[in-house]
């Protein structure tokens, strides 16, 4: 659900979605300065909020040569599966681009082929994996580390930006209750 809604905010909107030209466009679309000029058969990246329209009217499709495949999926779920203190670097919009390998996937096999189920699997693990990650870097210490959010998604970046505020106000809101919290209901002695 938080996924859903993070994927309707302006973050997403710049993310860079790999395209294949099927028709030469020529378009004035909102926020570009000029015209896009784009010819057939051109592979290019476009950021989404300016793909959707030519998705849309079936000028551009999303390019499955740029999308992850399954061996690139389980490269990842192994690194990640290696270590488990050390998180690697993903890029940004790696769900996203996850997302729409499975909707090839399904377009290309159904929703019940074969490649999609191991696909879903391994992105499932590295999410599971991932998750691990971020909660135990707060747990170990709930101040954000730029150096680690570097590492993160932008979906996983709100989580672990959100965990460290949640942790951090318990854990000060504990320290309070410990060190001056009226239990009994008295004033202090």
């Amino acid at each position: 659900m938080v996924a859903m809604e993070l994927a309707k905010t302006v973050i997403v909107a710049d993310a860079l979605l790999p395209v294949k030209v099927l028709k030469d466009v020529r378009a004035s679309l909102p926020g570009r300065v000029g015209d896009l000029v784009l010819r057939r058969g051109a592979k290019l990246e476009l950021p989404l909020r300016e793909a959707l329209p030519l998705l849309r009217k079936g000028l551009v499709a999303v390019d499955p040569s740029r999308l992850y495949t399954l061996q690139e999926l389980n490269k990842i779920r192994w690194i990640e599966s290696r270590d488990p203190q050390m998180i690697q670097k993903l890029d940004e919009h790696f769900y996203l681009k996850a997302r729409l390998t499975l909707a090839h996937l399904e377009k290309e096999e159904g929703v019940s082929g074969y490649r999609l189920e191991v696909a879903k699997a391994l992105i499932i693990d590295i999410v599971k994996l991932r998750l691990q990650k971020v909660v135990r870097s707060v747990t170990a210490n709930p101040e954000p580390n730029r150096d680690f959010m570097e590492k993160l998604t932008w979906e996983e970046r709100a989580l672990y930006v959100k965990l460290c505020d949640l942790v951090n106000s318990w854990y000060r809101s504990m320290l309070e209750f410990i060190e001056e919290g009226d239990v009994l209901g008295g004033s202090p002695a």
